[in-house]
């Protein structure tokens, strides 16, 4: 069915922007790349290199090209490696003008592994600096402005804003998901869900308003991935609203008997078995502080007041000194305040 209706332009239009063709299969898993990055990227690419002359644009478009997407067919592979080790099958790949994608056949189990899933593609980037950042160091400096040194800095370039983008706490990036992980260590993972998509749209919000400091071409893709962060940040918050996170969490948390336990905050968090986070033991620890020395000035006074009892019996009331009187003072204060 044509989903714009009656308007054949808009619908092929569409139809273009989602089209794909395969690149093969490689590992095990089928790699497919958007018409849209094949056109687009190289097009970005030649309007920053125009400057170096026809041939030399040409080529290093070509290089960069392919090492771009290289790189992220390499960081969607460390994600699915890792799924790997955790049962989780991944059959395909896709490539567009705006990332990758590794298409797994299920989401993460638990917080755990949904962690280490999201870490292992930014660490594949390490990979790469570990290897090109030396390569890099000892190309001679008159080299260095040559089509392969130029190539080198764009490796270790690419890979390091790969990894600290990626790293954002912005669904649907992968900082996204770690940050919901380590939040549902603490705490009911929907309840993490919510303030995780909470980060998201407003760091979704920031790249749609830095997008309109670039004049270039790069401002409109800037503000695409700010609009899809924001998005995908409402609809992981609509989610988590009406289905658990983590499916299998659901035979030791009370969603089966009370599918809205995790709104009740606190309470059904530690219903769920789940330990208090940092905030919460440091505020038992000062209560149990505060606890503790009144108790040990509760026993003091006591002491005192036996005292001036054993002085009242000797020398009556008015045989008392200022300070005993002040003694008796405060321990009459004292039962007033916890009758």
């Amino acid at each position: 069915m044509d989903p714009y209706g009656t308007n054949p332009t808009l619908f092929r239009i569409w139809r273009a922007l989602t089209s794909s063709f395969s690149l093969g299969t490689w590992f095990g898993v089928h790699v497919r790349m958007y018409w849209a990055a094949l056109v687009l990227m190289p097009l970005i690419f030649l309007s920053r290199l125009a400057g170096l002359g026809g041939g030399l644009a040409l080529l290093l478009t070509a290089i960069y090209f392919v090492l771009l997407f290289l790189i992220i067919w390499t960081h969607e592979m460390g994600h699915i490696a890792c799924g790997w080790l955790y049962r989780i099958r991944s059959d395909q790949i896709t490539l567009g003008p705006l990332g990758g994608l590794a298409h797994m056949s299920s989401g993460a189990s638990t917080p755990r592994e949904e962690l280490w899933i999201s870490l292992a593609g930014p660490a594949v980037h390490l990979a790469w600096l570990a290897v090109f950042l030396p390569v890099e160091w000892l190309v001679p400096a008159e080299h260095s402005y040559t089509w392969y040194g130029w190539t080198v800095w764009y490796l270790n370039v690419t890979n390091l804003t790969l990894m600290v983008f990626n790293l954002l706490p912005i669904f649907p990036l992968d900082g996204g998901r770690v940050l919901r992980a380590l939040l549902s260590m603490r705490m009911h993972p929907n309840h993490a869900t919510l303030w995780a998509a909470n980060v998201g749209m407003i760091g979704g919000g920031v790249l749609v308003v830095l997008s309109f400091t670039r004049p270039d071409l790069q401002s409109s893709i800037g503000f695409v991935i700010g609009l899809m962060c924001i998005l995908r940040s409402l609809e992981e918050k609509r989610m988590a609203k009406h289905a658990l996170v983590y499916q299998s969490a659901a035979r030791r948390e009370p969603w089966e008997q009370d599918p809205d336990a995790w709104k009740r905050g606190a309470a059904s968090d530690a219903a769920a078995g789940q330990q208090p986070g940092w905030f919460a033991r440091r505020r038992e620890a000062k209560a149990a502080q505060r606890a503790a020395a009144q108790d040990r000035r509760d026993r003091e006074l006591d002491q005192q007041v036996d005292a001036v009892l054993e002085r009242v019996s000797e020398v009556g009331m008015t045989g008392l000194t200022a300070d005993e009187k002040a003694v008796l003072k405060r321990a009459s204060e004292r039962r007033r305040g916890a009758g």
